[in-house]
C-alpha cells in the first residue's frame, strides 16, 4: 500500500493532463487529485487565518470529508489506510477530536506505513481531547474562572510542546477560545462581581493583547466597542436623557470609547469585518447625536 506522501509524490510526477474543464465545476475524479488539493491547502495557521477554501470557494477541510464519501461511494474502501489518515487529519483541523482520535486508531490497527505517524498524532490529540473536556467548578464565580485560567495553562503548555507544527496552532486556537469565554463569563456576571466593569474591560484589554495575531482580532476588538455602547445604553435606561440625573460626558466617554475601536478596525484595508465596523460607527454617531438633542 503506498504512503499518503508517496501517493502525492508519484501523482505528481507522473500525472498529465490536457485541456482541462474549468476546476470549479469539477469533482475530484480521483484519490490522488484529493489528496494532493488538501495537503497543499491543510498545513495553514488556522489561528492567524480562515481555513482555506478550495476552488469552488468551499472550507477545505469540509470539502474533503465530503469528497472522501464520494469516493469511496463510487471506488469501495480501497487505500483505507490513506483514506482514514486524510479523514483524521481533517477533522482534527476541525477540531473534532473525537472522530480524528478514531480514524487515527483506525489507521495504527492497519498497521502499514501510516501507522507510526498515525500513533504520534493520536497521542497528542488524546492529550488535547482530555483537556477540551475539562469539567469546571459551578457555584463560585472566581473559582469557575480559576478553573478557565487552568485550562489556559494547560493549552499553553501544548502550544510550546508542538511549537511549529499544526498541533501548535490548534492549540493557540483553544487557549484563545478559553481567554474569550472567560471574558464572556465576566460580562455576564459583571453586576453580581465587585468592580465587574472594571474586570470586564480589563479582561478584554488582555484578550487583545494574548492574540493580536489571531484571525479572530478584528472580531475581539467589535465585542469590546460593543461592550462599551451596552454600558452607554445602560447609564441611558438608568437616568433619563431628558433629566437632570443624566450625566452625557459620561454617556458620550463611553461611546467615545466603542468609536475608537470600531475605527481601529474600519481602518484595516482587506480586514472582513471592515464594513459591520463602518456600520457601527455610523449607529454610534445617531445615537450620540439623538441624545444630545433629548439631553438640551
Amino acid at each position: 500500500m503506498l504512503s499518503l506522501c508517496a501517493l502525492v509524490l508519484f501523482g505528481s510526477a507522473g500525472c498529465t493532463r490536457t485541456e482541462a474543464p474549468d476546476p470549479r465545476y469539477v469533482q475530484p475524479a480521483n484519490l490522488l487529485e484529493i489528496v494532493n488539493e488538501f495537503q497543499r491547502l491543510s498545513r495553514e495557521d488556522v489561528y492567524r487565518f480562515a481555513i482555506p477554501k478550495d476552488v469552488t470557494g468551499t472550507n477545505i477541510l469540509k470539502a474533503t470529508l465530503l469528497r472522501l464519501d464520494d469516493y469511496q461511494r463510487k471506488h469501495g474502501n480501497g487505500y483505507h489506510d490513506i483514506v482514514a489518515f486524510t479523514r483524521a487529519t481533517a477533522y482534527e483541523r476541525l477540531r473534532d477530536y473525537p472522530r480524528a482520535i478514531g480514524h487515527y486508531r483506525d489507521v495504527v490497527r492497519g498497521g502499514g506505513e501510516l501507522a507510526e505517524p498515525a500513533r504520534r498524532q493520536l497521542e497528542a490529540l488524546e492529550t488535547f481531547q482530555r483537556i477540551a473536556v475539562t469539567v469546571l467548578p459551578k457555584g463560585d464565580p472566581f473559582e469557575y474562572i480559576k478553573g478557565l485560567d487552568d485550562v489556559v495553562l494547560a493549552w499553553n503548555a501544548l502550544i510550546e510542546e508542538h511549537e511549529g507544527t499544526p498541533l501548535e496552532y490548534l492549540a493557540r486556537v483553544e487557549a484563545e477560545r478559553i481567554d474569550r469565554a472567560k471574558v464572556a463569563f465576566v460580562e455576564l456576571n459583571r453586576h453580581q462581581l465587585n468592580q465587574g466593569d472594571e474586570l470586564v474591560t480589563l479582561g478584554y484589554s488582555q484578550l487583545l493583547s494574548r492574540h493580536v495575531r489571531s484571525k479572530n482580532y478584528h472580531r475581539h476588538l467589535l465585542d469590546f466597542g460593543d461592550y462599551y455602547v451596552r454600558l452607554a445604553r445602560e447609564h441611558s435606561i438608568r437616568n433619563d436623557p431628558e433629566g437632570l440625573g443624566f450625566d452625557i460626558e459620561a454617556f458620550e466617554g463611553l461611546l467615545q470609547s466603542a468609536m475608537k475601536v470600531y475605527a481601529e478596525v474600519a481602518q484595516q484595508d482587506g480586514a472582513l469585518e471592515k464594513p459591520e465596523a463602518n456600520g457601527k460607527l455610523e449607529a454610534v454617531r445617531g445615537l450620540m447625536e439623538q441624545t444630545r438633542r433629548l439631553n438640551r
